[in-house]
């Protein structure tokens, strides 16, 4: 859930959390915290895999945005697992498994560019 003004709400670990919702005949569920997967840093830009077993998400990280995946087992999300570290977020999969990120380039501590990426899976 992205609230208008793009800030986290009330009850999550801190920075922005990952949060869900259902839609029912009412209308939506009221947000429910991921909190097996955020952290006290920032969370966010979250992408859900077609197959609904994957959470892919950014997440501050070392002072930069680092993507990290968390899998969805009988018990609920696993501990988030970092995937690529540092300058990059904004994880989305395809339907043959190519991961696409953003890079980003900071200078100063401010983000002067980014750049897409794609990583494809090693097939045997």
């Amino acid at each position: 859930m992205v609230s208008p003004e793009f800030r986290d709400r009330p009850g999550g670990k801190g920075g922005y959390d990952i949060w869900t919702s259902s839609r029912s005949a009412d209308g939506w569920t009221q947000p429910v915290n991921i909190a097996a997967v955020n952290s006290p840093d920032t969370d966010g830009w979250p992408f859900v895999s077609e197959s609904g077993g994957e959470l892919w998400f950014t997440r501050w990280y070392m002072g930069t945005p680092a993507i990290f995946r968390s899998l969805l087992g009988p018990a609920g999300w696993t501990e988030p697992e970092l995937i690529v570290s540092q300058f990059a977020g904004e994880p989305t999969l395809d339907r043959d498994g190519n991961l696409y990120f953003v890079h980003h380039y900071f200078r100063d501590s401010v983000m002067i560019e980014a750049d897409i990426y794609v990583a494809r899976p090693v097939r045997p």
